[in-house]
């Protein structure tokens, strides 16, 4: 699922920044409930990436969830304006974040 910021023109995951000693699990369970309504759910890590991005140095964790159904979200139509499942197919036409392309590397054309 990808979703699409207010101040972004690039779609990327749900995600942010860790509060201070916040573990990355928890915070994107956080991220997940405030962006687009999920409550915590079991997040599986799969990698994480570090890149020059904004401006900063960053490392950025990535994690997966594998649910039956999709639930009803909630988006706040300020910071999240709009999501979007899609296949790997399509990413390839899709503008991503800097750190989304970096993860998904030779994952979109495998």
């Amino acid at each position: 699922m990808l979703v699409k910021s207010s101040y972004r023109k690039e779609w990327s995951f749900p995600g942010g920044s860790l509060q201070p000693g916040e573990a990355p699990e928890l915070a994107a369970q956080r991220e997940m409930d405030e962006e687009i309504g999920l409550p915590a759910y079991l997040l599986r890590a799969v990698g994480s990436v570090h890149g020059h991005w904004d401006g900063r140095r960053d490392q950025v964790h990535f994690f997966e969830l594998h649910l039956d159904a999709l639930p009803t979200l909630r988006i706040d139509n300020r910071e999240i304006v709009d999501t979007r499942l899609v296949s790997p197919e399509e990413l390839r036409d899709i503008a991503l974040t800097a750190p989304v392309a970096a993860y998904l590397g030779g994952k979109i054309n495998a």
